[in-house]
């Protein structure tokens, strides 16, 4: 092997080591304050069930940076989705099983619909969807308006 071809190999080597790092560091310093309340199962899953509810952390898979929060309500079909976001903010969705029915929906950080179409569902389900968005609030402690 010529020493141009091991340089290389060593570049390349030694970037993906560092993207590994750079990766390691980003998600735990995103996700680590969401694992404080929620111990990790024999399965390595993070949740927790409380008061009814399921709480549930799962971080990105690995050299990926979507993960989710989510609280749910088995019993209701509710749930809501939170993606929080690498370098500040979050995504938000609500799962709900009525009347038959599944529905998937996004909103915004004031429970406002993304797609209008979807407005009827949340005023229906407004208090269902703020009792989910309060739980997500206590438990994790982060802020929306």
């Amino acid at each position: 092997m010529k020493i141009k071809e091991k340089k290389i190999i060593i570049t390349l080597i030694s970037l993906f080591l560092i993207w590994n790092l750079i990766w390691v560091s980003v998600v735990n310093l995103r996700y680590n304050e969401f694992l404080k309340d929620i111990p990790k199962n024999k399965w390595g899953r993070y949740f927790k069930e409380k008061d009814g509810y399921i709480y549930s952390v799962k971080k990105p898979d690995y050299l990926r940076l979507t993960g989710n929060l989510a609280v749910n309500n088995n019993k209701k079909g509710e749930a809501l989705i939170i993606w929080p976001l690498m370098f500040g903010g979050y995504k938000y969705g609500f799962r709900l099983q009525k009347d038959g029915l599944a529905h998937e929906i996004y909103v915004d950080e004031h429970m406002e619909p993304i797609n209008k179409e979807n407005k009827v569902l949340i005023e229906k389900y407004n208090v269902e969807l703020k009792q989910l968005f309060d739980k997500a609030k206590q438990m994790w402690e982060f802020d929306y308006k």
